[in-house]
């Protein structure tokens, strides 16, 4: 009786991966038959870093409970940032101009001295307290998606 609610549970949460698995692509193609919509630069940006970014800081979160099927949500959040990641690519989209350039620049340097920093601040840290830091790296690849998507929004409004 045991196994069987085991594997019925188990089983039903298959098949919601597959069902959630199957709207993604559905989503997917009505995205790509779309091909008269152009994405702004801002859009591009935002998809790309921003919600790649809160995909990754779930994942970690969800990374860090042992419980199985919330793993799998995580497992499927990973996928749809893998999605996001190539609809920018092959989506029609704005070229970028000389300021958005160099705002993401700008960006992408800011973001790199902040995650550098907070890494040398970890690495002394877990010196002196006990760290798996293969539960944090997640949050580190989150940090490296949002950093240059926020920052490059608010160059794109406030400039350099």
């Amino acid at each position: 009786m045991i196994y069987f609610a085991y594997f019925s549970l188990h089983f039903t949460i298959y098949v919601i991966y597959l069902q959630q698995m199957l709207e993604i692509y559905h989503i997917g193609v009505d995205i790509m038959d779309k091909e008269k919509e152009t994405l702004s630069v801002t859009q591009k940006y935002t998809i790309r870093y921003i919600i790649n970014g809160c995909l990754w800081l779930l994942y970690s979160i969800s990374n860090l409970v042992p419980f199985k099927p919330i793993r799998i949500i995580g497992a499927v959040l990973l996928f749809v940032s893998a999605i996001c990641s190539f609809y920018t690519l092959l989506v029609r989209q704005e070229s970028d101009d000389e300021m958005s350039i160099q705002h993401i620049w700008a960006a992408k340097s800011m973001s790199l001295e902040i995650l550098l920093c907070s890494m040398m601040t970890v690495g002394i840290i877990s010196g002196f307290i006990s760290f798996p830091f293969y539960k944090a790296y997640g949050f580190f690849v989150a940090a490296s998606q949002m950093l240059p998507g926020l920052l490059f929004l608010k160059y794109e409004k406030e400039g350099c």
